[in-house]
């Protein structure tokens, strides 16, 4: 059993050493020798860069909102936005509602909350 492994293993090293002077084996090479340095390169730079502490407030995710007057708070209003975001986007229905009370479509807040809620429900579904 050991003599046939032993031939097996000879025939298989014959075998990637001649199809690994072809083209495509040449390329299979480059290829794989491409892909480790970029590897080594992404560990490097992981490394060499420690992560930085991000605010908790991203404003791309809802761009142009302002934070709510802290007067015009209402319970309820803390509710946190359920962005689907690697972090909390930092809006709350307050921010929202307030927004749409204040610019654009001035709704009442009966109104703005129905379409918070809305939004929020379709965000967890």
């Amino acid at each position: 059993m050991g003599e046939r492994l032993d031939a097996a293993a000879r025939i298989s090293a014959r075998t990637v050493r001649v199809a690994s002077k072809t083209p495509l084996g040449k390329q299979l090479r480059e290829n794989i020798a491409f892909v480790r340095r970029v590897a080594r390169a992404a560990v490097t730079e992981a490394v060499s860069t420690p992560p930085t502490a991000t605010s908790s407030r991203d404003t791309t995710a809802h761009e142009g909102l302002e934070p709510q007057p802290r007067d015009e708070f209402v319970a309820g209003d803390d509710e946190r936005c359920t962005c689907r975001e690697p972090a909390w986007c930092g809006a709350t229905k307050g921010d929202v509602v307030h927004d749409l009370m204040s610019r654009g479509m001035r709704l009442d807040r009966p109104q703005a909350e129905a379409i918070w809620r809305e939004a929020q429900d379709r965000r967890v579904a």
